[in-house]
């Protein structure tokens, strides 16, 4: 089957064969399909660009916030534009996964974090048996470094009867920039954030004592693998 680049083209081509006799540029059948297939080739340009900006996959950044609006997911602080479009594009499973394990780690998955793990805080304390730690690990390039944006997310999702015990945290934060390493992670216990007033600017050093936090270092276990190997 003959292709066609253009509407106009494609019409006198649909001409009896006597219509299209003569050269084109004279032909005046030829030059009104030229330019009315022009409006034609416009309508289906528009058309494509509808469909590609009504899909999240590969709608434009400027259309994203749109597309955020429509799921209540306005798009965070420093997040990325392609961190900001997966994000969107998983609202669906987080939304059907809301309420439990699954969804809290699709939802930190959405904010970069794949690595993820949750432990129920009552096997430290039985009578702490609603609450639950969670284990970013370590965070993709595009992952969310505001840890009060990734609490707020874990607190949307969360069943509402449970309790955030503790965050532990390997990579900077926007507030603070807590001491990171590749085989240490920070704990914040207990979940008692700063305000953000209280935050210090993102270059210093933030001191324990003047956040609220109970913190201490904890090794993970892929360092404790890598020293293994390397014995």
């Amino acid at each position: 089957m003959k292709q066609y680049d253009r509407f106009g083209e494609y019409m006198f081509d649909l001409l009896f064969a006597p219509l299209k006799k003569g050269k084109r540029a004279v032909n005046q059948f030829y030059i009104f399909f030229k330019v009315i297939g022009r409006i034609f080739d416009g309508l289906k340009e528009d058309a494509l660009r509808v469909r590609d900006e009504t899909n999240i996959a590969t709608a434009s950044p400027i259309m994203l916030p749109v597309h955020g609006q429509d799921r209540n997911m306005p798009r965070l602080k420093g997040e990325t534009v392609e961190a900001y479009r997966t994000r969107l594009a998983m609202k669906g499973i987080i939304s059907e996964w809301g309420g439990t394990k699954r969804g809290i780690l699709y939802a930190l998955a959405a904010l970069g974090y794949e690595q993820s793990t949750i432990e129920p805080f009552g096997l430290q304390d039985p009578e702490r048996w609603a609450e639950f730690t969670v284990d970013l690990g370590v965070g993709n390039q595009n992952a969310v470094r505001d840890i009060y944006q990734i609490y707020d997310e874990i607190q949307t999702v969360k069943e509402g009867s449970s309790k955030l015990a503790e965050l532990i945290i390997t990579l900077p934060t926007t507030y603070g920039q807590l001491p990171s390493s590749p085989h240490l992670g920070m704990r914040l216990s207990e979940t008692i954030l700063p305000t953000k007033e209280q935050a210090l600017p993102p270059a210093r050093i933030v001191p324990a004592s003047r956040l609220g936090w109970r913190m201490s270092i904890t090794t993970l276990p892929m360092r404790a693998k890598e020293d293994q190997n390397g014995l």
